[in-house]
């Protein structure tokens, strides 16, 4: 392989990491704003239960509707909390997958930034290694110096002769 291809692929390699960071970034705290969400909405209904629970002891035994009535709460909560546990075991998977992913991520993070410091302490050094042998830089850098000598030289020809003319 040659080492420009090298040298693009392994830019190219850390430019796609860089665009794939962000997005496995946000995925990771949107699930994790959803497990908070989640979390929060089962500690409200763990207080509700709690206070049906208060107001079922409340209720004497002549009271049968009341008692029908509790029932009906009772089983309508739950199948909520039915539903909430089935919505915390999904997200206690997707928690795991969040935290492998995280893993993952921190392991590419490793490897790019190793590959940048290999790319900072050989990779520019090769760059600069072509440029100096390059026919069309040392073309233009000769260009350059010429054009320095020859501005050198009528700088000092000027300078000469505004010194010769204020004797």
């Amino acid at each position: 392989m040659d080492d420009d291809q090298m040298i693009s692929k392994m830019m190219m390699g850390a430019y796609n990491f860089d665009s794939l960071l962000p997005k496995g970034i946000s995925r990771f705290r949107k699930r994790m704003q959803e497990y908070e969400a989640f979390s929060k909405k089962r500690d409200g209904i763990k207080a509700s239960m709690a206070s049906l629970k208060k107001e079922r002891e409340g209720f004497s035994e002549k009271d049968k509707p009341w008692m029908v009535k509790v029932g009906e709460l009772t089983s309508r909560h739950e199948t909520e909390v039915n539903e909430l546990k089935k919505q915390i075991e999904a997200l206690s998977v997707r928690e795991k997958a969040s935290s492998e992913e995280k893993e993952g991520l921190k392991a590419s993070l490793a490897q790019v930034t190793s590959d940048n410091k290999w790319l900072i302490k050989h990779g520019f050094q090769q760059v600069v290694t072509y440029l100096l042998h390059s026919s069309e830089f040392n073309k233009a850098l000769g260009d350059v110096y010429t054009k320095l000598l020859v501005h050198g030289r009528h700088q000092g020809f000027t300078t000469g002769y505004n010194a010769f003319e204020a004797r």
